[in-house]
């Protein structure tokens, strides 16, 4: 059986990812909306802008790491694929800040993500065993285990279901705009912003974590990532992709959502693919622009396949 600094797997493998996530968040809340923290300093691995506030937050992953005996390998945003230890038992996929620009201004939709999967020639998102969502303001910490359902502060946790039908109009939801080229998106969501804007509710809150885990507190009944579906449905739009992400193709990538997928799915709500694609066989350390995610959740199965049906009608269709 593998060993975590000395405990059984069993027992600990949400403790790491809930461990981790608390480290990251303890640095970086001092410099959440200080001025500083908007600064670009580099460009991530993802090629997504690095901010000064990510620095910290890579820094405070780097450290706890190294200050421990865990035998892990990581993935980052900022730094790609980092091995610890020399023969790692279990593979961290992280995203330090999720939310970043929220982070740097000092709103509160800003996260930390840690996945914890095990170490595999090719990682998915189906192989992530446990996941840790801790909002970056109020500590509030997400966590799930594959297998033994979802946790808010220690608390088991279902996905609250609102008394709604597939009306699309009565959904409130959010969607990302975020290195997205905004013509494709709002030509694609645009009818079904303007459907459901009154009577319900639309959010960008540009962080997917925040997002996903708005629908196991029951703020949100659906979240929309339809960046990858355009990009793959309209080949066309590269151009746009390219400089709205300023020479790259930036997206929903499989760290931005690894720890928060499992959340929500063992909450009991519905994660796929835009075209309602099971996201399982997603290999969770590729950046490229080949793997350029779209998301689509929900808090019901109806709102869940009324969104999928609005989506493929929308991009194919051409609204």
């Amino acid at each position: 059986m593998s060993r975590l600094g000395g405990v059984d797997e069993t027992s600990s493998v949400t403790g790491l990812a809930q461990a981790v996530a608390r480290a990251i968040r303890s640095a970086v809340l001092p410099f959440a909306g200080h001025r500083t923290a908007r600064e670009v300093v580099g460009t991530a691995a993802s090629g997504d802008a690095t901010f000064q506030i990510d620095r910290v937050a890579e820094t405070a992953l780097q450290d706890y790491l190294q200050r421990t005996d865990v035998q892990v390998a990581y993935y980052s945003e900022d730094k790609g694929l980092v091995e610890v230890a020399p023969s790692p038992d279990w593979l961290l996929i992280v995203d330090p800040i999720d939310g970043t620009r929220p982070a740097a201004v000092g709103f509160e939709q800003a996260c930390v993500s840690v996945a914890v999967c095990p170490c595999l020639e090719t990682p998915r998102l189906r192989d992530v065993r446990a996941g840790c969502v801790i909002e970056i303001q109020s500590g509030r910490c997400f966590t799930a285990e594959r297998g033994r359902g979802a946790r808010l502060d220690g608390r088991p946790c279902l996905v609250p279901t609102r008394a709604t039908g597939a009306d699309l109009g009565e959904v409130f939801w959010g969607f990302e705009l975020v290195g997205r080229p905004a013509q494709h998106v709002i030509d694609v969501l645009g009818p079904l912003i303007d459907r459901s804007s009154v009577r319900a509710g639309v959010f960008v809150f540009n962080s997917s974590s925040y997002a996903l885990t708005r629908l196991t507190t029951g703020q949100l009944d659906a979240y929309l990532d339809v960046g990858g579906w355009i990009l793959a449905q309209r080949p066309e739009s590269r151009a746009d992709f390219l400089a709205a992400g300023q020479g790259r193709v930036l997206g929903l990538f499989p760290y931005d959502i690894a720890a928060a997928v499992l959340i929500v799915q063992e909450a009991g709500g519905v994660v796929t693919d835009a075209d309602g694609t099971d996201l399982g066989s997603v290999p969770v350390l590729d950046t490229t622009e080949q793997n350029v995610l779209s998301c689509a959740a929900s808090a019901t199965p109806a709102v869940h396949q009324a969104l999928v049906a609005y989506v493929k009608d929308s991009v194919v269709g051409g609204r």
